[in-house]
């Protein structure tokens, strides 16, 4: 066992030695990065997160700190991803609380805020922006930090999420400009936004038992789930959309791998036009930018 691997160590640990430990446990489970992954959870463990060792491996490691150390260790060679772990993700520079509740805030959807930056290239406009299926709040927090006079809402099914979005906006100091409440999508909003965000679940029912120990084990069904065809919610969505858009407002709406015309069908027979598609940095399509038909 790991713990018994530290505790095994003579009375001076070493940051050196017990990195090594943490790497080689990680190397055998097949994890990505073990070594960024060891210096990463071993600074949470000191209180001092952002801490990365580089030149302090012969700094000695109180044996009060390897407890923690190590069943942080045997988290992460069970697949636990790292953020779940410390209970923190950034993006888009933010740094946001994160929890089993919650799906974790990814690179690709930080296309969705590039694509919106481009569309809006006016920091000093003020802009009603929302958020559906909000989670962590990270999209509507990225938006309302790009647009310092903005204002904005974040809906999701889950209060659980709710309250981390809240906790995570104060967090950031962008809790005077971001409200977040429970709903379904958006039944029951009168409001016209110049900015919708979504980045709805996705993933076809039946694959969900295929996707990687990471995502299936640890982040919540109901963010994954898209339905059979994994097109459930952007149906549901699509009909509520041109409600909620102003006149000159566009919709950044994130999709999966090869979802693209199926979606599209979705969105045009709804009154949504095309804009344009914003490609990921794998260079997916990942960004559907919609508006009006008759704009």
């Amino acid at each position: 066992m790991v713990e018994k691997q530290i505790t095994c160590l003579h009375t001076d640990y070493k940051v050196k030695e017990v990195l090594n430990i943490a790497v080689a446990k990680f190397k055998a489970a097949g994890v990505a990065q073990p070594i960024n992954d060891a210096r990463i959870l071993l600074g949470h463990s000191l209180n001092k997160p952002n801490e990365r060792f580089y030149g302090r491996e012969g700094d000695v490691v109180k044996r009060e700190h390897l407890d923690d150390f190590s069943s942080k260790i045997l988290r992460r060679c069970k697949r636990e991803p790292v953020s779940k772990i410390i209970g923190v993700k950034e993006f888009w520079s933010l740094d946001l609380l994160v929890s089993p509740y919650v799906l974790d805030p990814r690179p690709d959807s930080e296309t969705l805020i590039e694509a919106a930056v481009k569309q809006f290239p006016d920091k000093n406009r003020i802009l009603n922006i929302l958020d559906l299926g909000t989670g962590s709040g990270c999209l509507l927090l990225a938006a309302l930090q790009e647009w310092p006079h903005s204002y904005g809402l974040g809906i999701d099914i889950d209060s659980r999420c709710i309250e981390i979005a809240k906790i995570n906006a104060k967090r950031n100091e962008l809790d005077d400009r971001a409200k977040f409440q429970t709903g379904n999508w958006a039944s029951n909003l009168d409001k016209k936004f110049d900015i919708i965000l979504c980045n709805p679940p996705y993933i076809p029912a039946n694959k969900i038992a295929k996707l990687n120990e990471e995502v299936r084990l640890y982040e919540p069904e109901r963010a994954l789930n898209g339905g059979q065809t994994g097109l459930d919610c952007y149906v549901e969505l699509a009909a509520q959309f041109s409600n909620l858009l102003s006149a000159d407002g566009l919709i950044f709406l994130e999709i999966g791998f090869g979802q693209k015309k199926q979606i599209l069908d979705i969105m045009r027979s709804n009154s949504l036009k095309l804009i344009k598609i914003e490609k990921d940095l794998a260079q997916i399509d990942r960004c559907l930018i919609l508006s009006h038909k008759h704009c």
